[in-house]
């Protein structure tokens, strides 16, 4: 271990990037270095941090089978270790993969899954990710029930905390959970592939999910699904698949009776932070009512509304994807018309979904963000 003199770096300051990237990479093992990118626009700032760190050796650079990405330097892992070891000690200690890296593409790319998932809740504002600022949900050695007043992320490293509970779920594709005030989501990262699941293993996380929810949280409520991807490409795809044998019945219909589609960039940041603020989703849709009419009791479709002619309508603005898939499936099989609402980024990724039977109405994203969130 090198030592650490009064020559020695100092450790940033908590509003810095040079901080942020250096406690991200401490709780993520590696870091993608394309990440860095998502964390300032300012390319000579991103390169000033970056080399700033690897020169005080508290950040180096490992690159192998084509995938570069951030780990800690000696220095960078005994200065977090001296300065705030409440936070960082977890990941850095024992033989943990954030401790003991492993050089595996796959371990490699589950580290990467996990930090980009990272960025995604730090850029939204939407989550508490430091474990000194978090209620301690998964520790064994914790009692409940726990009040979330701010929403919280835990990632897969955390959640195998629950030695006994996680024994159940080993080989979930889980980046981590997402816990608010009133809800709980398994969160998963696919990056630029389709996500693959293994039904079981994911059912068996579901369980845990609810069951810590009834054991930890202040609420006992069905967990819902939301996954990350790195383009809206891949929510194209998989709305294609669900016409043919290739669909994914644990993401349409067997899993979550609510998952939700974001991407990994600024459109999916501000959707997580609706996500998060359910009183923005009600003030959005309640604008969105007054161009319609409420939904018909007794519908035979699950909708959000209906125009003048009666036509079904579906709010998929935050994508949901099996009601989605059900909403469409429906009129398909009825032969009739309907009217889906989303966002002008999401509409090529819809549009040949919709085929005749189907309408697009489009949301302004950019005025959206001036009503609703300009004083967020």
């Amino acid at each position: 271990m090198i030592p650490i003199s009064s020559q020695s770096p100092t450790l940033p300051s908590h509003n810095s990037l040079n901080y942020e990237l250096l406690s991200l990479t401490a709780i993520c093992g590696e870091v993608p270095c394309t990440c860095s990118a998502r964390l300032t626009a300012s390319e000579s700032y991103r390169k000033k941090v970056v080399t700033s760190l690897t020169h005080d050796k508290l950040l180096r650079i490992f690159s192998r089978h084509h995938l570069r990405g951030y780990r800690l330097g000696v220095r960078g892992k005994r200065l977090l270790l001296q300065q705030e070891p409440e936070r960082f000690a977890f990941y850095l200690s024992g033989c943990s993969d954030t401790n003991a890296i492993k050089s595996e593409i796959s371990r490699r790319i589950r580290l990467h899954r996990i930090a980009q998932t990272y960025v995604t809740m730090l850029n939204a504002g939407a989550a508490l990710i430091y474990r000194d600022e978090k209620l301690p949900i998964f520790s064994p050695a914790a009692s409940g029930p726990f009040c979330i007043e701010q929403p919280c992320f835990y990632d897969s490293h955390e959640i195998k905390e629950s030695e006994l509970e996680m024994l159940k779920i080993r080989g979930s594709r889980m980046a981590g959970a997402l816990f608010t005030s009133g809800r709980v989501f398994a969160v998963y990262n696919s990056m630029e592939f389709l996500p693959v699941f293994d039904p079981q293993v994911e059912m068996r996380a579901k369980v845990m999910l609810e069951q810590v929810c009834r054991t930890k949280v202040s609420f006992s409520l069905r967990a819902s699904g939301l996954l990350l991807s790195n383009n809206m490409d891949t929510l194209h795809t998989l709305l294609e698949q669900s016409r043919t044998r290739k669909r994914n019945h644990f993401l349409l219909n067997d899993g979550y009776e609510h998952f939700y589609f974001l991407t990994n960039d600024f459109y999916g940041e501000t959707l997580l932070r609706l996500l998060c603020r359910p009183e923005i989703i009600r003030q959005t849709d309640a604008a969105l009512l007054q161009e319609f009419q409420p939904p018909l009791p007794n519908s035979r479709l699950e909708c959000d509304a209906v125009d003048d002619s009666g036509s079904p309508v579906l709010f998929c603005y935050l994508p949901d994807i099996p009601r989605l898939y059900r909403f469409v499936s429906a009129l398909n099989l009825l032969n009739s018309t309907g009217i889906l609402v989303c966002f002008d980024f999401q509409a090529d990724a819809l549009r040949p979904l919709c085929g005749d039977n189907i309408e697009l109405q489009i949301i302004d994203f950019q005025k959206f963000k001036i009503r609703f969130l300009s004083f967020d």
